[in-house]
């Protein structure tokens, strides 16, 4: 009851003039301290709330229950859960990590998940300050063996980033815009030669992002869509602030878009609307199922390539 009134208290209070910078700190899943599904620790929002429903009981255990990896071949999966998760929708930021665990009667089948909800926080800072701290989190989670050591640290990590918002968050636009983002990933090796995986990127956003866009036609069919992108960086922090500032630059503030970064592959999946299991067949889905968006053979005119070189041109 507690965890409901605190949600309708939320999301009265922000759904009228600028909300200040605040962090929700919360975990669900499988860990060994349960001989079931975690019971729920610091759900506070709707955003959390449908964070669990979107990706865990619906895209997750959709997925398990139909039995969809179970029928991927050795080479076409994944053998674990281990991501980094971003969500983002006008001014709030989700980030999280995923890992594979197993409950109190050994049953692996399900991750465990710990993400923190940032409203009114800059990209740059939650990145820089809160994804490490999860990173700790989770390390600590796997140590742990009992619940209340779990909600014992939820509640410690959480105290901690909330103090460290009021003392150091900084004023600034959650997501500024970079006019360098283009360049900056046509020069990735990972694009190719004369960046042609850039524009085959592009294209298939006017492809398939189109009724995602700022211009879009309301009517257009806003169904959840998916590309596979090559990770273009050295770390999380890199890879997830290049692909998330590409996307503003291409898409409505209002496009719900995720982030999912597999630790132990070398591309991001692009959740762009809702998703549903279908979409999220891709966290254990390795390239050999699903190609990146880079190899697919579209074919680019002339009059395409040429408006995209000038779009990329530092």
């Amino acid at each position: 009851m507690t965890s409901f009134i605190q949600r309708l208290v939320s999301r009265i209070s922000g759904s009228r003039g600028p909300r200040s910078p605040r962090v929700f700190l919360g975990a669900f899943g499988k860990h060994p301290g349960w001989n079931d599904h975690i019971d729920d620790i610091g759900l506070e929002t709707d955003e959390l709330v449908s964070i669990k429903r979107l990706l865990y009981v619906q895209g997750i255990a959709g997925n398990i229950d139909s039995g969809a990896w179970d029928a991927l071949a050795d080479d076409q999966q994944l053998a674990r859960f281990r991501h980094v998760l971003l969500w983002r929708r006008d001014e709030d930021v989700v980030v999280g990590r995923l890992w594979s665990s197993r409950d109190g009667k050994g049953r692996s089948k399900y991750p465990m998940i710990v993400c923190a909800q940032c409203t009114a926080l800059p990209l740059s800072w939650v990145l820089q300050t809160i994804l490490p701290r999860l990173e700790t989190l989770q390390e600590q989670c796997q140590q742990a063996t009992d619940a209340p050591g779990v909600v014992a640290l939820l509640d410690s990590h959480r105290n901690e980033l909330r103090q460290l918002v009021a003392a150091q968050a900084p004023a600034e636009s959650i997501l500024p815009p970079d006019q360098g983002v283009l360049p900056a990933l046509a020069a990735r090796p990972e694009m190719g030669p004369d960046a042609r995986g850039l524009m085959i990127v592009l294209y298939a956003v006017e492809r398939e992002l189109a009724a995602f866009r700022a211009d879009a036609d309301r009517a257009a069919s806003t169904g959840p869509r998916h590309l596979r992108v090559p990770a273009c960086g050295s770390d999380s922090q890199q890879v997830l602030t290049l692909w998330l500032h590409f996307l503003a630059a291409q898409l409505a503030d209002s496009a719900p878009v995720y982030l999912l970064l597999p630790l132990d592959g070398d591309w991001v999946d692009i959740l762009v609307g809702e998703p549903s299991p279908a979409q999220l067949f891709c966290l254990r889905a390795g390239p050999r199922k699903i190609p990146l968006t880079t190899e697919i053979p579209y074919t680019l005119d002339a009059e395409f390539i040429d408006r995209c070189t000038r779009l990329i041109q530092p």
